[in-house]
């Protein structure tokens, strides 16, 4: 080979191999965060996010020096190819003379010096190959390495974020059952009980923190068998397993016992309640102790709201429970074959269970006696029992909390003399409107119809109803009767609850016979639905301060004050009579709380307001009244006291003057009429 050519060759071949170098020599790949605490987060994101992009660069790599070690295995194939051509035609007799005869006359490109630089070609070429296929392999190995460092960086950072998760989680349980400001124990040793009760309950929930234990969902560990790794099924005394909890088994370290969140917020719930001097909303000492402040901290929580408010109601219908295996959070019932029902309470932990006093109402920690009558367990579904034991301060006929009673108007035909049809909003060609305005009680023509409740009488002749009577009840408030085939009033005639209107027809625009019902509140109409006591269609039940629009109705003209709507109608009737006695109108400052607006109010008077999620206020049936009211030896407030139990208004006993926190403002609304 000439000395030029061999030294090109010899630049390329340098030039290649650095080039394959290169690209063989990886980035270094961020080698993952060192164990760091929850809160850095963002410094975890970051080096997953360095580590794979390391892990990609290493892919291109790889790929890159795939295609050019192919691209030079193919050159190495081709230039030995044509070495072993040139070298077979030298090879022969007369090709080695020619050859050598060129050779010896000095020309240049004869056989033989294309045959030798043919061959330092192809050495060359595999030579080249041979490094591009080892850079290859150092390529590969560098990008696995990298893989894991990226793995690595993810596990990582899953596990610095389950950290922060349970950490945030256990915070958030440890604020909710911190004691309130208006916290009041005078008695040294019950103080030291319940500060010490609390620390061990806080003391758990850093333990869950610390093994990075978001409570689960009760809906996840009601089947032992289904509870998600890492967490293990719980088994109880008896080595059986425990539904409803889990257990988590560090190596090295006892096994933590899981409760769900669920029942973390009713045991933070029932500890926030510990030593307040009153009880919340309405409930009367003696009912909170009986089932009440069970009720009242299970029913915070969604899946647990329709808990039974009653010792009775708690022992039928939750899933038993041996004494033997009692965890944190679960209901006991105190009292005993002998003597009946007593106290129900949570339980807390280390013997001891929050329990409040069937005198005084107040919460506190009390150690797990011997009346101890049976345990039950939140969420695991109906269960069968045998009947609780009759007597006791708990007995079934003294638990009942409150009653729906009739509502504020009654039904305008007999029961069993109809069926419901187009319900309130139906959307629909056949009503003018494009939704139907009232609801539809289908009957024979002729069925007797009467007053859903006191007051004047209106007829008219519209053609959608062919005959219309409307009675006007007072404070906005009127129901409309259409469709009638007779009308039995006149104009102007007051009628009373209960007095024949007319009779059921098919007259106007309607498909058969029925009885088509408004209820309008100044001049709109309300789904009846909400107002009225119908069997078919019982009234629906919300989380307290939560309750949709559609079950809310404006108690005041302007629609500032709302209510649960037939306590809105009672209202409303109520105001009527207070300004024909009074000739003004009533005065309201409060009516319907959502849950931030009791959040709000509790902020700011916290030895007033009921604990949020519990005011009476969240179920948009109670008020607070103003303009003479608030007093309790005024005119105003004697009239209402007086008169307000006719349409279900009630002063309950707890804000009397001699109640457990005089509030004369305050009226509750039961259904009840008196």
């Amino acid at each position: 080979m000439a000395p030029r050519a061999r030294t090109s060759l010899r630049r390329l071949v340098a030039a290649t191999c650095l080039a394959v170098v290169a690209l063989a020599v990886p980035t270094p790949a961020h080698a993952g965060p060192a164990r760091t605490t929850p809160q850095r987060t963002p410094d975890a994101e970051h080096a997953v996010d360095t580590a794979r992009a390391a892990y990609d660069a290493a892919n291109e790599r790889v790929a890159a020096l795939s295609g050019q070690t192919a691209r030079l295995q193919s050159n190495a194939a081709t230039a030995e190819a044509e070495a072993e051509r040139l070298r077979a035609e030298v090879a022969t007799d007369d090709g080695g003379f020619l050859g050598a005869v060129d050779s010896f006359l000095g020309s240049d490109g004869s056989p033989l010096d294309r045959a030798a630089e043919a061959a330092d070609n192809a050495e060359l070429a595999r030579r080249l190959a041979a490094m591009a296929q080892d850079a290859l392999t150092a390529a590969i190995a560098a990008t696995e390495q990298a893989r894991l460092v990226w793995e690595k960086a993810e596990r990582d950072q899953a596990r610095i974020e389950a950290e922060w998760s349970a950490t945030e989680a256990a915070d958030a349980a440890i604020r909710r059952s911190r004691f309130l400001p208006s916290y009041d124990v005078t008695d040294p040793a019950q103080d030291r009980r319940n500060q010490r009760a609390l620390r061990g309950w806080h003391d758990y929930l850093r333990e869950l923190a610390r093994h990075a234990v978001v409570p689960p969902p009760l809906a996840d560990l009601v089947d032992p068998a289904r509870v998600a790794a890492p967490l293990e099924p719980l088994r109880d005394a008896r080595n059986d397993l425990a539904p409803g909890l889990a257990a988590l088994d560090p190596a090295g370290r006892p096994a933590v016992t899981v409760l769900s969140a669920e029942a973390v917020r009713a045991v933070s719930d029932a500890f926030r309640r510990v030593g307040l001097p009153d009880v919340p909303g309405a409930i009367a000492p003696a009912t909170y102790a009986c089932g009440g402040l069970v009720a009242n901290a299970w029913g915070t929580s969604p899946t647990t709201a329709d808990l039974p408010a009653d010792a009775a109601g708690q022992w039928d219908a939750l899933r038993t429970v041996r004494p033997s295996s009692v965890q944190t959070g679960d209901v006991v019932i105190l009292g005993s074959r002998a003597d009946g029902l007593a106290e129900t309470g949570v339980y807390v932990g280390d013997n001891q269970v929050i329990l409040a006093d069937p005198t005084t109402g107040v919460a506190a920690v009390r150690p797990l006696t011997r009346s101890l009558l049976g345990v039950r367990r939140v969420g695991l579904g109906p269960a069968r029992h045998a009947a609780p034991p009759a007597g006791g301060v708990c007995a079934p006929e003294d638990t009942t909390v409150e009653s729906s009673g009739a509502g504020p108007l009654r039904l305008p035909l007999a029961a069993g003399s109809y069926q419901l049809t187009a319900g309130f909003g139906v959307e629909g060609e056949r009503w003018s409107t494009g939704e139907h305005t009232g609801l539809d009680f289908a009957a024979p023509t002729g069925t007797p119809v009467v007053a859903a409740g006191s007051g004047t009488v209106t007829v008219e002749h519209p053609d959608w109803a062919g005959n219309l009577v409307r009675v006007d009840h007072g404070g906005g408030v009127e129901t409309w009767y259409a469709h009638l085939s007779r009308v039995d009033v006149v104009p102007g005639q007051q009628v009373d609850t209960g007095d024949p209107i007319g009779l059921v027809g098919s007259l106007g625009n309607t498909s058969g016979p029925h009885l088509h019902l408004e209820v309008r509140l100044d001049g709109l109409a309300y789904d009846p639905a909400q107002v009225l006591d119908l069997p078919e269609l019982p009234r629906p039940t919300y989380p307290n301060g939560e309750m949709p629009d559609t079950a809310l109705c404006p108690a005041t003209p302007d629609g500032a004050q709302l209510l649960r709507c037939d306590a809105a109608v009672a209202y409303r009737l109520l105001g009527a009579a207070y300004a024909d006695a009074f000739g003004l109108e009533l005065c309201i400052t409060d009516s319907y709380r959502s849950k931030s607006g009791q959040d709000q109010v509790f902020r700011e008077k916290p030895r007033l307001a009921a604990l949020p999620g519990t005011s009476v206020h969240g179920l948009g049936l109670a008020v607070d009244l103003c303009g003479g009211i608030e007093q309790f030896d005024s005119a105003e407030h004697t009239w209402l006291v007086d008169h307000g139990p006719a349409l279900g208004w009630q002063h309950p006993d707890w804000a009397a003057a001699g109640g457990s926190r005089p509030e004369p403002w305050h009226f509750e609304y039961t259904g009840e009429a008196s």
